[in-house]
């Protein structure tokens, strides 16, 4: 399962506020993911390999100051693979973490930006067992990890009502700070305080005319990387292309009906060349469940995509073909008269991936995903 994320300015555009950032608030973040992949073949003796995994991960912070922030986040996950067949190979890794931090923030109105940092440890477990085909002999190997760190974070929030922020941040295990990278993700705001401040000035009208009976909708998310690299004086360099543009009409109010034409192309050139195609058509249904500018919405898209794999000189080679569909929520957000932004924040997902064989190996891959760091993409209305 691929995703591609696209996130546009657009989605900070002004609108209402409140105080956010004062005791007797709290927020919430986190991503909840479970994945199973059952792998089938028509060998002598049969052979099924089951992977189920599981990750999870919850944020949560308390302001027990005007502007003072005091946080616990929990983070684990879990795998486990098991080949059965005439030669097993079992193996199962899991991983959790904890850690305490403290921010303080500044700003008014819908800003805010923070500073901060705290301290974490994690403690990884891998078993495995190894097969020797030499001796016929197996063995267990167990690899236990564990570190503790301090950090520190730096980002920001913009609060999209009294309860959703978007908020962007960054952190680092060096001093002084590095970046490491940078995360965009929604959080949640629970409590209340005496005196929320709603912004009046500047705020636009509650209701779009954006998901009403007639109007059309164009999209398109655009992802292209590239490497190159030299080693023992042979250069190499490889590209990637992942797209998704789509097209939807509102049949009636809040209720879109679309297709998407997810592409994935990627080359290598090196001691050989090489070239992958994956694509598909996504047709979709989506709606929107209120009368407000941040609304829920609900879906299901069905996939059909086609990988295929060319190395020169051999000819084009048809690898396998997948059938899937998925249960999809999120929120939108309804700027200005012509434009959607949305954030996926939950995938229900089961799809059959067949090889294009004569054994028709299959595999079934079955997932669960509810995150608050979503996948963004923006919809032109007309």
């Amino acid at each position: 399962m691929k995703a591609t994320t696209t996130l546009s300015l657009a989605f900070l555009l002004a609108f209402s506020a409140f105080a956010q950032t004062e005791p007797g608030r709290a927020l919430w973040s986190g991503n909840l993911q479970i994945n199973t992949t059952q792998l089938a073949g028509e060998y002598p003796n049969g052979y099924t390999r089951r992977s189920p995994q599981l990750s999870l991960s919850v944020h949560h912070g308390v302001f027990l100051q005007n502007n003072w922030l005091m946080g616990l986040a929990v983070n684990g996950s879990y795998y486990k693979q098991r080949n059965a067949s005439t030669i097993p190979l079992d193996q199962n890794y899991w991983q959790g973490g904890l850690s305490v931090f403290a921010r303080k923030y500044w700003g008014a109105s819908n800003w805010r930006i923070f500073a901060g940092g705290g301290i974490g440890g994690s403690l990884d477990q891998l078993r495995q067992e190894v097969y020797n085909t030499s001796t016929s002999v197996r063995s267990e190997n167990r690899t236990h990890t564990y570190q503790v760190a301090p950090f520190t974070q730096v980002g920001g929030i913009y609060f999209l009502n009294s309860r959703w922020g978007l908020e962007v941040a960054t952190s680092s295990t060096v001093f002084p700070f590095t970046f490491s990278g940078l995360t965009a993700g929604l959080v949640y705001m629970t409590g209340s305080t005496q005196s929320e401040r709603p912004i009046l000035a500047a705020t636009p009208p509650t209701v779009g005319s954006q998901t009403r009976a007639g109007r059309f909708t164009v999209g398109a998310s655009i992802v292209f990387s590239s490497r190159n690299e030299e080693v023992n004086n042979q250069t190499a360099n490889a590209h990637s292309l992942r797209a998704a543009p789509a097209v939807g009409f509102f049949v009636a109010n809040n209720f879109l009906v679309g297709i998407s034409v997810p592409i994935t192309w990627n080359t290598a050139n090196g001691t050989t060349k090489t070239a992958e195609t994956d694509l598909g058509f996504a047709p979709y249904v989506r709606a929107y469940l209120s009368s407000t500018r941040l609304r829920p919405y609900a879906g299901v898209t069905f996939t059909y995509s086609t990988y295929s794999f060319k190395q020169d000189p051999y000819p084009r080679e048809r690898i396998s073909h997948t059938v899937g569909g998925t249960l999809n929520g999120g929120l939108a957000y309804l700027l200005g008269k012509n434009f959607i932004a949305e954030a996926n924040l939950l995938n229900l997902s089961v799809s059959k991936q067949t090889q294009h064989n004569q054994l028709k190996n299959g595999s079934w891959l079955e997932g669960l995903h509810l995150t608050t760091s979503p996948a963004f993409s923006v919809q032109y209305v007309f």
